[in-house]
């Protein structure tokens, strides 16, 4: 999603905080993208100390993808849209 927003250049550890930093997700989503990253990690990286994921770990990564997409799509097209039917129309 970031990479949508033209964050593309970097680490996604880096991506997120200059995401932070330019404003486009706040510090507390930041946060939560840096904890599900790195939740993420252990995986990925075939360690083998880690446990393979639970369900709930699933659902706790589906709730953060949901509310970053929320923040960063949805929401800011229902404000152009409501700001778009605010608007005084043109006669």
């Amino acid at each position: 999603m970031l990479k949508e927003r033209r964050l593309v250049e970097g680490s996604l550890y880096a991506r997120i905080d200059k995401a932070a930093k330019d404003h486009i997700i706040t510090d507390d989503m930041a946060k939560w993208a840096h904890h599900v990253r790195l939740e993420a990690n252990g995986q990925r990286h075939a360690d083998e100390e880690f446990a393979l994921p639970t369900k709930e770990d699933a659902e706790r990564s589906l709730e953060f993808a949901l509310a970053l997409a929320e923040f960063l799509f949805v929401l800011p097209a229902r404000v152009t849209r409501g700001l778009k039917a605010a608007s005084p129309k043109a006669e």
